[in-house]
């Protein structure tokens, strides 16, 4: 009797430490599982994060080359505004140099017609006239009074010619 319990106890003891062993195992392919879980959720969270830092990568790169283009293209079009302006500013002054020039000629023919009209005495002030014209020392001048027409509706009646030194 004492060798049939002895055995029965022996054979629960191994039942016993059979299911103990199998929990073990149960737990540790349990606790390997749930590991492989967590670095499965991991990876796929840091698969996507190395993803997206690809694609600001490429897009940073992308921008900085748009911008790089977009400088150039600017600096293009701050320097064809700066020649268009600058050819504005030349035709203004062909326009105003033309314009003198014009007056110049209307002058020299009001002194010519008013020297042809006049006999010598008017031929002495339109050469006065005509010389302060050509001169670079006296560059405008002013006839005092204008009566008369001309093709351009100039033409003087009195040789009294005074110099304007502004």
């Amino acid at each position: 009797m004492l060798s049939a319990i002895v055995k029965e106890h022996q054979s629960k003891q191994a039942v016993r430490k059979e299911r103990q062993e199998q929990k073990r195992k149960d737990a540790v392919q349990a606790a390997s599982n749930l590991t492989q879980a967590l670095v499965d959720h991991l990876n796929v969270g840091v698969a996507q994060a190395y993803l997206n830092q690809k694609k600001l990568d490429a897009e940073a790169k992308q921008l900085q080359h748009s911008a790089t283009n977009f400088a150039k293209q600017t600096q293009l079009w701050l320097n064809l505004v700066e020649s268009f302006s600058s050819s504005l500013k030349e035709i203004g002054d062909a326009e105003n140099w033309a314009r003198s020039i014009e007056g110049d000629m209307r002058t020299i023919a009001t002194a010519l017609e008013y020297s042809y009209k006049g006999g010598k005495r008017r031929s002495r002030a339109a050469c006065v006239v005509i010389s302060f014209l050509c001169s670079e020392n006296f560059p405008r001048f002013n006839l005092k009074s204008v009566t008369g027409s001309y093709n351009h509706g100039m033409s003087l009646t009195s040789d009294e010619v005074v110099l304007d030194n502004n």
